[in-house]
């Protein structure tokens, strides 16, 4: 009797096992790719292909602008940080940023500079929208 339970447990640990061993392999195409934790939907305004995006000015990416009383490089980290000149000290108030020259939006994603554009020139004197051919992030202000 007791060689019987010992063979029983001895075929239940087989089995067991077994079964471990074919849940691992069916799962394995389903888990989670830890390399994959940053791909997130696309914006569904902008219609792109792009795997990352945001919508509206308080999301948009930050600036390199041109200033105005020197013509260096100035970095806005976010659209309502005050834009100063490390250069001359200059200080212009957010509100002016179209007035500026914007040289380029830099990706928060990958840090590469960005394609930007108008679809209204009429209407708005601001980017519209920006895209990262790098990582394929884009950006859209959001006009409705």
């Amino acid at each position: 009797m007791v060689e019987r339970r010992q063979q029983l447990r001895y075929a239940a640990a087989e089995t067991a096992s077994a079964v471990k061993y074919a849940f691992e392999v069916l799962a394995e195409p389903l888990r989670v790719d830890p390399d994959a934790a940053a791909l997130r939907l696309p914006v569904p305004d902008a219609q792109t292909t792009t795997m990352v995006g945001e919508v509206g000015w308080g999301s948009r990416p930050a600036a390199v602008l041109a200033c105005p009383g020197c013509g260096s490089d100035v970095y806005q980290h976010r659209p309502t940080t005050v834009i100063d000149c490390p250069e001359c000290w200059r200080e212009v108030t957010p509100e002016r940023f179209s007035d500026l020259e914007l040289r380029y939006l830099n990706c928060p994603e990958c840090g590469d500079r960005m394609r930007h554009g108008r679809r209204h020139p009429e209407q708005f004197d601001l980017p519209e929208w920006a895209s990262c051919d790098t990582c394929q992030y884009h950006w859209e202000l959001e006009h409705f």
